[in-house]
């Protein structure tokens, strides 16, 4: 829908032709469109209380699946904006919709009225007749209009003509990823696998889809992102096994394969692209004496070519990551990460490697592709877990964004321009683990949505769990009591907040969260009792998982500088920092005021004195062949509670220090516990909690839209 007139409520004046809005006499905010639309339907309806379907319907085209979350998003945005008037806005009527509390005043209405003119010189029937022409007009008019209605409200996607349009190619159970067009659009490959099979490559012909996709790789290995070459004969991915990684080129045809080049096996994602003319395969790797992984150029018409670094290699504060090579071959656009809470994509000129910045504030650039013309660039960004796809003008710089949930991977078939893309949804929920029962437990939900609650770490002080969620748009921190009930947002900060922990005395909560500017992160201290938030003062940039020391006054973390990864003690008042690991350390909790349990690089558990650290030798307190976690893992009153990863399964165990003995307690499916995040214990309720990952369901669609097929 399109509305053009502005109107005011209360002291709020909004302009939906700029999709903005002015509250009294400060600057002018701009919202995303379809937060303007929904704000302009509830004024456009007031005062009628608006069923959320209804909204769906007319902002979203009746796409649910879309419209559900988006409207919930959009309302929450809305008061956000709105939050400085002094009068509430929007009323939520639970289980029905929302309608707007303050009447809306229509500015610069103006009402076309016929015009006849009244002269004593005009005849009566020439008045008559002027009349009747006005009204035959107005008629006709009217007629127009609902002549135009029904057909766009007969179009494909319903009474919005400008809705894109999604094909989905691939159903199949299991995981479906990143789409490889061929350049004429007809044959789409894409990796799959299937529970915890291994990942290979499957190729579609879209010309026919009621055939079976055909298998193009049988190994055990990791096939995932592929891309074609400009004939679409051969086909270029890489192969991830235990102790190797290959550039592959194959003959599509055959399947004839051809090793290109070695990659490195760091990182989880391979990515490619080929230049327009065919010569030259960009692909994501790593090479000593570079210090972090980069992407490297192969000449494809060259027999045994050797693949030389085209990303800076050392001491260059970031890390080229996806690549694209533009349509006129003079640049290729670069995803470049300069830490876990920023990545944005460059322009590189690929003579004199100078680039610009094209996307600012991104968090995690998921996929990009050009469109033919070389104008655009379509790209897809996960911000807090939601992702979505957006399309930038090069010249200008302007995004557009899609609007499209678990949009990532676009891919263009480079002759024909289709759209393929990867549709994935991550889910996280917070859910518990009940130990040392007589029957065999599951999973229970403590905190599940349509939203993502990651995180949760309970005191046994104040009987209460903390974690984060980000139903509001941001990974915000939250606090609830141990069954999910009595939930009460932390903080508002804007951002992405991870991994938060208790201090021992129940008072304070540390978290890891991007600074400022966004040039790396920082440990945060949240004071319950004062309701304040604390920056903990730290020279280095990247730091992991926080815990406290056994007297609360020092956070241990990992942190990560060019030379070494190793825990450090970090004093919460100076900053001052104190390495207290020289092997790798990870993650580590103290287990009284001379003790650190902790994780490295190698599998097993290890302790130490945290306060000797040079002069005293790990100790190994569990084999590795037993415990395997690096972060999922609890301590509690000489035991340990871990998740020991299996072939084919993951096993939750305890192992006792006092008697050596293993316990096995439950078995889960792989990936039941999101890698990243430590298990929490409710000692007096005897269970474990945790950040419960569901395997999400991943498709491959196309997508035509008008802002991609414009040219």
């Amino acid at each position: 829908m399109k509305y053009e007139q502005p109107f005011s409520i209360g002291n709020c004046h909004v302009q939906p032709l700029e999709y903005s809005i002015q509250i009294g006499d400060k600057d002018k905010q701009s919202l995303q469109p379809k937060f303007v639309e929904v704000l302009c339907y509830l004024a456009e309806q007031y005062p009628r209380v608006i069923p959320r379907n209804e909204l769906i319907e007319e902002v979203w085209a009746g796409n649910s699946y879309v419209g559900e979350k988006a409207l919930t998003n959009a309302i929450w945005h809305l008061r956000q904006s709105l939050k400085n008037d002094n009068n509430d806005v929007i009323e939520t009527i639970r289980k029905v919709g929302y309608r707007l509390l303050v009447e809306p005043i229509w500015l610069d209405k103006v009402v076309q009225k016929p015009h006849i003119t009244n002269s004593e010189n005009k005849a009566p029937l020439d008045q008559f007749k002027q009349l009747l022409n006005v009204k035959y007009a107005t008629v006709l008019l009217v007629i127009t209009f609902l002549i135009i209605g029904f057909k766009l409200q007969n179009s494909d996607n319903g009474h919005n003509h400008s809705a894109p349009q999604i094909t989905q190619i691939t159903k199949s159970p299991g995981t479906e990823l990143f789409a490889a067009p061929s350049p004429d659009g007809r044959y789409l490959v894409y990796s799959w696998a299937q529970n915890n099979s291994a990942k290979n490559l499957y190729m579609s012909d879209t010309f026919q889809p009621e055939l079976p996709a055909k298998q193009l790789t049988f190994d055990t290995d990791k096939e995932g992102l592929s891309v074609w070459g400009k004939e679409g004969k051969y086909l270029y991915f890489a192969r991830k096994g235990r102790s190797k990684c290959d550039i592959i080129k194959m003959n599509v045809t055959s399947q004839q394969e051809q090793i290109l080049a070695t990659c490195s096996r760091r990182g989880g994602y391979y990515y490619l692209d080929v230049s327009p003319d065919n010569k030259t395969l960009a692909f994501h790797g790593f090479e000593a004496p570079a210090d972090t992984p980069g992407i490297y150029f192969i000449e494809l018409n060259k027999p045994n070519a050797k693949a030389v670094r085209f990303s800076c290699a050392n001491n260059c504060g970031y890390s080229d990551r996806d690549m694209a090579f533009s349509p006129d071959g003079k640049s290729i656009a670069v995803s470049r990460r300069k830490n876990r809470f920023s990545e944005n994509i460059f322009l590189v000129d690929l003579k004199s490697k100078d680039a610009q910045q094209l996307t600012t504030s991104e968090e995690d650039i998921v996929g990009l592709t050009w469109q033919p013309n070389n104008k655009k660039l379509i790209y897809a960004a996960q911000r807090s877990d939601v992702r979505d796809g957006y399309i930038l003008d090069i010249e200008s710089l302007h995004v557009d964004k899609l609007g499209l949930e678990g949009f990532s991977y676009p891919a263009i078939a480079k002759a024909s321009g289709q759209l393929y893309y990867q549709h994935r949804k991550e889910q996280y929920y917070i859910a518990h683990l009940a130990l040392n029962t007589e029957t065999t437990t599951s999973p229970f939900p403590v905190i599940q949505s349509d939203f993502n609650h990651l995180y949760p770490d309970y005191s046994s002080v104040t009987k209460q769990m903390v974690y984060v969620s980000n139903e509001s748009g941001n990974y915000e921190l939250w606090l609830a009591n141990s069954d999910g009930t009595k939930r009460r947002k932390l903080t508002q900060l804007e951002k992405t907040i991870r991994y938060p922990k208790w201090s021992s005395d129940g008072t304070k909560i540390a978290f890891l969260a991007p600074t400022a500017l966004g040039d790396g992160d920082r440990i945060y201290i949240f004071n319950l009792s004062t309701n304040t938030l604390k920056e903990v003062p730290s020279q280095f940039t990247k730091h992991n998982l926080p815990t406290w020391s056994f007297d609360d006054s020092a956070i241990i973390t990992a942190i990560y500088t060019q030379e070494f990864t190793d825990l450090f003690k970090l004093d919460i008042k100076t900053g001052h920092a104190e390495r207290i690991t020289f092997d790798g350390g990870r993650y580590g909790v103290m287990t009284d005021e001379s003790t650190l349990l902790y994780t490295n690089l190698k599998a097993g558990l290890w302790q130490r004195d945290p306060y000797s650290p040079q002069s005293s030798k790990p100790l190994n307190k569990i084999s590795g062949d037993i415990f395997n976690a690096r972060y999922t893992w609890r301590y509690c009153d000489n035991k340990v509670y871990f998740g020991q990863s299996q072939s084919d399964h993951l096993q939750v165990a305890s192992y006792d220090f006092i008697d050596h003995t293993l316990t096995p307690l439950v078995r889960l499916p792989l990936k039941t516990f999101e890698d990243t995040s430590a298990l929490s214990l409710v000692s007096e309720q005897n269970k474990l909690l945790f950040t419960h990952a569901l395997s999400p369901q991943s498709d491959i669609k196309r997508l035509s839209h008008p802002l991609i097929t414009e040219y």
